[in-house]
């Protein structure tokens, strides 16, 4: 490291163009080839300095007398091509039919986002192509600053700031509404601390690659696994066993939940089971399969194969595949979610028939029908719909979540050698990959809420790693980066300090390695597990350690809160295996929580949901079944 002069030249990345950089007057000008980039604004009567850290990126300490408000302001010299607030704002958000935070102000007036909000504290990010060479420009701000974040456009330069106290005005985003501005206070510093990530030649959309790295490596830290392997596999089955429930009409399912309700814990009573997304029912039947192939339990043969076969029997639609939900007398779409999980469940479900004695062909029908239904409604352009009707017809048309039924095409190509899969398949990657590389974003993975997310950018991770492993072709490899690269932007990488007067703080939770929701919902959840397989894939191929500490990070942050059957969380004892859904880590609403002045004080934000989901629990155990031989994983 080094201490950074006034004047200077800097080589990124090993680039022959250089970046330098003086001082003019109170502020520091950072130039490629003689043009400014960049401008960090000096203040009156504090005295700036610089160091760089790694390559292109600095740590912009700043001494002044005690204050107790403060502005850290960086100038991009650029009207930008685009903008991000990591797992907040994307390039002013506006897809969808949700409140968000949209554009880069409110009424003519900034958005100011506490720390907390983003995925990487106080983080803002913009970039621009300039003479062929895409610059970046990140700013972001330390854990648990106490600050918050402001970016956008002023006469043609992009402002990236750092302010202090935190603030979230004019308005802040609570759940799926805007609330009041929350405006906090601090005692007197006289420090404050950013950093300034440049990058000189980077990838349209993709550009803030460095930013993340440096703000992963400042804030991680050796952190215990929780649990080990065999308490996991034992917690899942045995919640597993818990959502079990057998119906009058004979239907046998995992019920999708227990939420409190009086002075117990309870099943819910309407919308109780789905195959894929949140019920996983299809997930937890192989998952008890594999238990009664390993230990011989009989009671959890009966139970998978007693799901698998009710699906089948009770839930199939005349269209020729099982319906998404099972709630007789209530219509319900039928989600590219739900059958490309169901899919590949049933596929696997035909291999642990054999191995446990059984004829799985009805199994493998239903996964091939599943595969025919793809092809059949896959359009023009490649792309499939989000949902349909019951009978066929399309209900919802956007969203990248229709990517989700590209998975069990590769299996299905995988396993009958049809080319007329594996062309689909293609052909609905490269759509959706290209509106990834177009937008720098994805959408409408999570089925309850219409907006820019996570959860649709996963199937793109999924869908590249494995045409990777069919092909050898390197341009899957580098797409299967990319997607991974875009859902870093919604993992945490630091952990939110929760005070003892809220449940995290009581808990203990570590928001680091989770990831938030969408740019609607802005609690964390642990939903992230179910691409950590390929993330270490990502690792093996490549190389590139990233790969593995983020898998790793994953698994850590969604071991937390899994309960031995003693855990006592807000006085409410939990059932063994069971865990929260997500966590409340920025002003998204009480929760329950009494309306009193403290209950939205920054140390009281740390709420959990306790929604009691299945999902969790599956998606750990198939990382175990995918993942359980590879020390590199678990050391």
């Amino acid at each position: 490291m080094r201490q950074l002069e006034f004047t200077g030249r800097l080589i990124l990345m090993g680039e022959s163009v250089m970046i330098q950089w003086k001082k003019k007057g109170l502020d520091t000008c950072f130039y490629k080839d003689g043009q400014q980039l960049a401008r960090a604004i000096g203040a009156e009567g504090c005295e700036d300095s610089f160091e760089e850290i790694e390559t292109g990126v600095f740590c912009w300490k700043r001494k002044c007398r005690p204050a107790v408000r403060m502005v850290m302001e960086l100038r991009a010299a650029y009207s930008p091509d685009f903008t991000m607030i990591p797992g907040v704002n994307y390039n002013g958000n506006g897809w969808g039919t949700f409140c968000e935070y949209t554009s880069d102000r409110y009424h003519g007036e900034p958005w100011q986002y506490g720390w907390h909000r983003a995925s990487v504290a106080a983080m803002t990010y913009s970039e621009k192509e300039l003479e062929g060479n895409l610059i970046s420009v990140a700013l972001f701000g330390e854990e648990n600053g106490g600050n918050s974040c402001q970016l956008f456009e002023d006469n043609g330069e992009e402002v990236h700031r750092i302010c202090w106290p935190e603030t979230e005005s004019p308005k802040a985003l609570y759940l799926y509404r805007l609330g009041e501005a929350w405006h906090g206070s601090m005692e007197p510093k006289d420090t404050f601390i950013s950093y300034i990530v440049l990058e000189e030649n980077g990838k349209a959309k993709f550009g803030y690659r460095r930013a993340l790295d440096a703000a992963w490596k400042l804030n991680d830290r050796e952190r215990p696994l929780p649990l080990s392997q065999e308490e996991v596999w034992e917690a899942g089955i045995a919640y597993a066993k818990t959502l079990y429930t057998e119906e009058e009409d004979g239907f046998c399912g995992f019920n999708i939940g227990l939420a409190w309700e009086g002075n117990a814990w309870k099943k819910r009573e309407v919308n109780k089971y789905e195959i894929g997304w949140c019920g996983q029912n299809g997930m937890l039947a192989n998952a008890l399969l594999c238990e009664a192939l390993h230990s011989g339990d009989k009671e959890a043969e009966t139970m998978g194969f007693g799901v698998l076969d009710s699906w089948l029997e009770k839930a199939m639609l005349p269209v020729g595949v099982a319906a998404s939900y099972y709630d007789p007398g209530q219509d319900r779409y039928l989600e590219a979610c739900d059958l490309g999980t169901a899919g590949l469940a049933y596929f696997e479900a035909a291999q642990l028939s054999e191995k446990l004695g059984r004829n799985g062909g009805k199994y493998l029908r239903a996964a091939y029908q599943i595969c025919d239904f793809a092809v059949r409604v896959q359009d023009g352009n490649g792309r499939f719909a989000k949902c349909w009707h019951e009978d066929g017809s399309v209900a919802i048309r956007e969203g990248t979540v229709g990517a989700f039924l590209v998975l069990p095409l590769l299996e299905g190509y995988r396993q009958s050698g049809d080319e007329s899969y594996l062309k689909a398949a293609i052909k609905g990657t490269k759509i959706y990959l290209e509106e990834l590389k177009t937008h720098g974003f994805t959408t409408a993975g999570a089925l309850d809420i219409f907006s820019i997310d996570k959860e649709s950018g996963i199937p793109l991770l999924k869908a590249s790693t494995e045409l990777y492993r069919l092909t050898g072709e390197k341009e899957w490899l580098e797409a299967a980066r990319d997607s991974a690269w875009y859902l870093s932007t919604w993992q945490y990488t630091h952990t939110c300090h929760f005070g003892p007067s809220c449940i995290l703080g009581q808990t203990g939770y570590d928001s680091f390695g989770g990831t938030l929701v969408s740019t609607v919902h802005e609690g964390i959840d642990p939903f992230a597990l179910c691409y950590v397989p390929e993330l270490y894939y990502l690792w093996k191929e490549t190389g590139e350690e990233r790969w593995l500490q983020r898998a790793r990070a994953i698994w850590r942050n969604g071991c937390q809160h899994i309960s031995d059957g003693t855990l006592v969380i807000d006085g409410k004892q939990r059932p063994k295996g069971s865990q929260d859904e997500s966590y409340t880590v920025t002003r998204q609403g009480t929760h329950g929580r009494k309306a009193d002045p403290d209950a939205l004080r920054p140390d009281s934000i740390g709420i959990a949901s306790q929604w009691l989901v299945a999902w969790p629990g599956s998606f750990r155990m198939e990382v175990l079944r995918r993942l359980k031989d590879e020390a590199e994983m678990w050391n």
